[in-house]
């Protein structure tokens, strides 16, 4: 299993994912590069890559147990809490607006110039007789 962040996002999908997740300590190394481009592999998008891998490692940190000894107390509750959060963040950046067309003229002649377009069932002038609006 390696390891690796060049620094720079825009390099490659895996040092955006760690990027977004903010796996870029090399001393607290969260997912490795395998499991990265298997995310990468199945979410078909680094944002969506993210997403499940603070899921993931959400679930490692889920599984651990508290511990406390002495004076010192090692919770691993607020690093599940904080990866679940994260995904969330990541989540609302993916969302996008609905498309509504054929509100404006030119989106109307331009999905009627379209040869792989739906058309509709019903059209203006379509039970006028010899083709005319009534």
């Amino acid at each position: 299993m390696t390891w690796t962040y060049s620094g720079d996002p825009a390099a490659s999908d895996l040092d955006q994912v760690r990027f977004l997740i903010g796996d870029t300590d090399t001393l607290d190394q969260q997912l490795s590069n395998e499991e990265i481009a298997w995310l990468l592999s199945n979410q078909g998008s680094p944002l969506g890559a993210a997403i499940a891998a603070c899921e993931q490692v959400g679930a490692i940190y889920a599984r651990k147990v508290s511990q406390s000894t002495g004076g010192i107390s090692v919770s691993y509750g607020d690093r599940q809490s904080y990866y679940a959060d994260l995904a969330n963040r990541l989540r609302r950046r993916m969302r996008v607006a609905p498309y509504v067309g054929g509100i404006s003229l030119s989106d109307i002649a331009s999905n009627e110039g379209d040869s792989d377009w739906d058309q509709p069932v019903f059209s203006v002038g379509m039970m006028s007789a010899g083709g005319t609006e009534a």
